[in-house]
């Protein structure tokens, strides 16, 4: 069987549509002028604004003109994770979409069914006249995964004021979700500083480890690979860095890292790296234990960072709060994620992405970070600031229950999410618009190892179709 036969065929067809189309973020244009075509070809409103946000306008279908207006909404922008030594260019090359049993996957890269999903569902109920729902809307927004651009300059007049909104950013089967987490960018840089070398040089090289969404999986106990880079570089005396990366998405966990350093004593050192990679292959050998750390001696470079500049910046990722802050009742409130390392020809820079469903306790974290890496020299910069979702009880809540009992026989779960959604941007301004997120089960978003449920998909959709109906 190929994806393309899957059920339901309107559904995976149009994901396979829009998987043959590079929506890296940040690189959405194609993907954008993609939706404006279809919208044009079937003779739809439509509008396409200057940071490509698209919007889409359908009629309602017979018998269903007095129902209020429903806008589904999701995003075009995927994140860009592949494996090491893949070639796939996410400018140019498509999504190769492979089936495993029950799931749909890719090769070597992430799927992109966050929020391709949202796409292909809204996609195949504007392209199917036989559906039955009141006045429809779709908006597709450009950069969620990034700085949310898209909604963050959205002209939200232009949305109409609908009754009802309909998320489709969620990722677990039967819970609808009523609240999210608000995030922040927390860059921590470090000016460069240079001094000619003279020692011997060891590669450490972290790889293969699980990483995965640095909001709704951070608490799963994964390795970061940047901290255990640093921590293995900690290891030692008198080690100076001359190069360092990590990190593949700054809301993504680090699933890879690397370092060239320069050492006194190389035998020494070799011997001592080995030991704590061993300590930490063991520390996680239950919840990651794909990860490889590679040590080995290479040839001398040229110049280095400075000792005092090495220490400091180690000193500083160490020092760093990286993970779980808060829980309350089981859900995760507040978290921060170290997800990458940047640099430009001046500094290197650090990234962290800290989140919490309560605006205080998210800048609290933010005044922490800055306490911590100040000591070490570093500079400091906050940006992409976006708020959470306030939960909220509705008649939509209400009307989705009831719905998703009568088809599949029990009451879904109504929960909030410690991921990102652009309800809280959303909401500020479509205040009286009634919100709920959903969506099929996806595992990994945000690694290579996402991976989409076909079951789920199904029944989705299939609730998503109903529910317009009952929508009145």
């Amino acid at each position: 069987m190929e994806y393309k036969d899957l059920e339901p065929k309107e559904v995976f067809h149009w994901f396979g549509e829009i998987s043959k189309i590079p929506r890296e973020s940040g690189n959405e244009k194609e993907i954008s002028d993609f939706l404006v075509n279809f919208a044009k070809e079937r003779n739809l409103e439509y509008w396409q604004d200057d940071v490509l946000n698209v919007f889409i306008k359908k009629e309602a279908s017979p018998g269903y003109e007095d129902y209020p207006s429903v806008l589904l909404q999701g995003h075009m922008d995927m994140v860009a994770v592949k494996e090491d030594g893949s070639d796939h260019d996410f400018k140019k090359d498509p999504i190769k979409l492979l089936l495993d049993g029950q799931w749909l996957t890719a090769e070597a890269t992430t799927l992109g069914a966050d929020d391709g999903i949202a796409l292909a569902f809204a996609l195949a109920i504007l392209d199917d006249d036989k559906i039955e729902h009141g006045p429809i809307s779709v908006l597709i927004t450009t950069g969620e995964e990034t700085s949310m651009v898209g909604v963050n300059n959205l002209d939200t007049d232009k949305l109409e004021n609908p009754k009802y909104l309909l998320n489709i950013d969620s990722e677990e089967n039967g819970i609808l979700t009523v609240g999210c987490a608000g995030g922040m960018d927390i860059e921590f840089s470090f000016d460069k500083e240079y001094e000619k070398s003279d020692g011997d040089f060891v590669e450490i090289e972290l790889k293969n480890f699980q990483g995965g969404h640095s909001g709704m999986e951070i608490d799963k106990y994964r390795l970061n690979a940047i901290k255990g880079l640093f921590r293995m570089i900690d290891s030692l005396e008198d080690v100076r860095i001359a190069e360092v990366s990590g990190g593949v998405k700054r809301n993504a966990i680090p699933s890879q890292s690397r370092a060239i350093i320069e050492v006194k004593n190389l035998d020494k050192s070799l011997k001592k790296l080995e030991e704590v990679k061993e300590e930490i292959l063991h520390e996680y050998k239950g919840s990651d234990p794909k990860g490889e750390i590679k040590i080995k001696s290479v040839e001398k470079r040229s110049k280095v960072l400075s000792k005092d500049l090495s220490q400091r910046m180690t000193d500083a990722v160490l020092a760093v709060s990286d993970g779980v802050v808060k829980k309350y009742k089981g859900s995760l409130v507040t978290s921060s994620n170290l997800g990458l390392i940047d640099e430009d020809e001046d500094k290197i820079i650090f990234i962290v992405l800290t989140r919490s469903e309560v605006t205080s306790a998210k800048r609290a974290r933010r005044d922490q970070i800055k306490k911590q890496v100040k000591v070490y020299g570093a500079e400091l910069y906050c940006h992409n600031e976006y708020p959470g979702w306030e939960r909220e009880d509705s008649i939509l809540l209400e009307k989705m229950i009831k719905t998703w009992k009568d088809l599949f026989g029990y009451n879904p779960k109504v929960l909030t999410t410690h991921g990102g959604l652009e309800c809280g941007l959303l909401k500020q301004d479509l205040k009286d618009t009634q919100m709920v997120s959903f969506g099929p089960e996806i595992e990994g978003a945000h690694s290579t190892d996402e991976r989409l449920n076909i079951e789920s998909t199904k029944n989705n959709y299939k609730f998503l179709l109903e529910l317009l109906k009952r929508l009145d």
